[in-house]
């Protein structure tokens, strides 16, 4: 066996490692592994939170820009809601700011604009009328103060008394330098009166009171004018008249009676020709003469109609006819002379020329009503403008309650004529303004000329060319030849007065219109 080198044995004994280094060493590994992949799982949400503050930052400028165009709009709506009032003072036109904030960036601040401008013009509105009060309560002090001043003659002791109680001020100051001066003292008072409030309600409801005193003191003065028989306001009522309790009952009764009875005989008078003409006819057509039945018949007094009424004999009634051809020249017609009669016996007509005939006959209302004006006294009389008013008077007593009354018929006779027959409320008022009471004599006399002339013109037209009326009223038509003109006042049927009055009716009225 051959032997072994000792340095060939020479073998170093491999070191054992180091546990601990070596697991410390994969720990380090592991924990960077784990590191690296904690890194990889993170990096998605780092790039998302990278992201997300990038947007953030863009949706911070761009609500930054938003605020900026809102701040830009609001400025611009405001500027263009301000206006100046009449004062020159500036003021916000709401529905303006709002018109200008519609539409715009700053629209979504309409509500919280317009309740922040609401609630401006609210306090100062509260501030203002705060002010207001507050002038009102000194304009009221200072005012009651020149009221007492007032009242005491405008006395300059007074007054410096009172200025010495109330609070100093300039103004005060300015008023005390002219207290001693009676002029401006009075100036002054009376201006502070009336800068008072409280002192020109106090001043109203005193005219208002001086007003009613006044009103009922003369209503009292009419009382006891009516129910005293001496004064032309006397009106009895119409049951103290009719029972004769009543002052001076017997004469208002005595004048109410005469005036019935005028009319009847006036109505009467208008009847008699129609009356008078029948009589006439009876009286030919009992004779039985052929020319007398033609005369009726020619002065249109009788018709054929009549004739035969009465059981004339066709032998009667063909000589009768042959007589009024030869006494007309042959211009009889039957026919039409009966139509004319017939109409002329008409109660519109008999209405009509009754109503006429009892004013314009001698001794007929206007006669009348001419006669009794002249008793009127010369004042004190007072104006009446309804018919109210003049009923009233005519119950009364003295001369205006004859007047009254005579006026009255005047006045329905007057509308029954100008109404063709019917009268009117309207045309009788319209007459009774024209012969009011209280005019003048001549104005008087000129109306109830008027009135003549209006009633003779509307009997002229009715009449026209019927010759059957001609005769039973022509004498009513005939006052108007011979110094009866006719004339118009605008606005007022045309009328016809004496010539003579013509030129005072001129003077008095300018605009009046003569007719020719």
């Amino acid at each position: 066996m051959a032997s072994i080198p000792l340095p060939a044995l020479d073998v170093k004994t491999p070191q054992q490692p180091d546990l601990l280094s070596k697991f410390g060493q994969l720990q380090q590994l592991r924990n960077a592994s784990m590191q690296t992949q904690m890194a990889q799982q993170e990096a998605p949400l780092r790039m998302q939170q990278l992201q997300q503050g990038v947007q953030a930052g863009g949706l911070q400028v761009q609500q930054q820009q938003q605020d900026l165009a809102a701040r830009q709009a609001l400025n611009a709506a405001y500027s263009g809601a301000v206006t100046k009032d009449a004062s020159g003072n500036p003021t916000i036109d709401a529905n303006k700011l709002a018109q200008g904030l519609a539409n715009t960036p700053a629209a979504y601040q309409t509500p919280q604009v317009m309740k922040g401008i609401t609630d401006f013009q609210k306090s100062r509105l509260e501030l203002q009328t705060t002010a207001t009060d507050l002038q009102s309560k000194q304009a009221d002090m200072i005012g009651s103060a020149a009221a007492a001043i007032k009242a005491a003659n405008y006395d300059p002791t007074l007054a410096h008394s009172l200025l010495d109680s109330l609070p100093q001020s300039p103004q005060l100051a300015q008023i005390r330098q002219q207290i001693d001066n009676p002029q401006a003292l009075k100036q002054i008072v009376d201006s502070a009166i009336q800068n008072s409030p409280k002192q020109r309600t106090l001043g109203a409801a005193e005219q208002t009171a001086g007003a009613r005193q006044l009103t009922a003191q003369t209503e009292k003065q009419k009382l006891d004018a009516s129910m005293n028989p001496q004064s032309s306001l006397y009106a009895p009522s119409q049951a103290s008249v009719a029972l004769g309790t009543a002052p001076g009952a017997a004469q208002i009764q005595a004048g109410e009676a005469r005036q019935a009875a005028q009319k009847a005989g006036a109505e009467e008078n208008a009847r008699m020709p129609g009356e008078m003409a029948l009589a006439r006819q009876r009286q030919a057509l009992s004779q039985g003469d052929p020319n007398a039945a033609a005369q009726l018949l020619v002065s249109h007094d009788a018709t054929l109609s009549e004739l035969k009424a009465r059981g004339a004999t066709p032998d009667f009634i063909a000589k009768t006819l042959n007589a009024a051809h030869q006494i007309s020249g042959g211009q009889y017609n039957a026919q039409q002379a009966d139509a004319e009669f017939q109409v002329a016996k008409s109660p519109a007509n008999v209405a009509f020329f009754g109503s006429a005939k009892s004013l314009t006959d001698p001794g007929g209302t206007l006669d009348q009503l001419a006669t009794v004006a002249k008793s009127l006294p010369s004042n004190q009389i007072p104006a009446f403008n309804s018919l109210a008013d003049w009923e009233k008077a005519a119950t009364g007593n003295g001369p205006l309650a004859h007047y009254a009354s005579t006026a009255l018929g005047v006045a329905d006779d007057y509308a029954k004529v100008m109404g063709g027959g019917q009268g009117s409320d309207t045309s009788r008022l319209q007459a009774l303004n024209l012969i009011k009471s209280n005019a003048s004599p001549e104005a008087r006399a000129n109306a109830i000329d008027g009135i003549r002339g209006a009633v003779v013109s509307q009997t002229k037209s009715r009449i026209g060319n019927n010759p059957v009326l001609g005769r039973m009223y022509g004498d009513t038509a005939q006052a108007a030849q011979g110094g009866m003109v006719t004339v118009q006042i605008p606005g007022s049927p045309a009328g016809q007065i004496p010539a003579s009055a013509l030129a005072k009716f001129k003077a008095d009225h300018p605009n009046a219109q003569v007719q020719q």
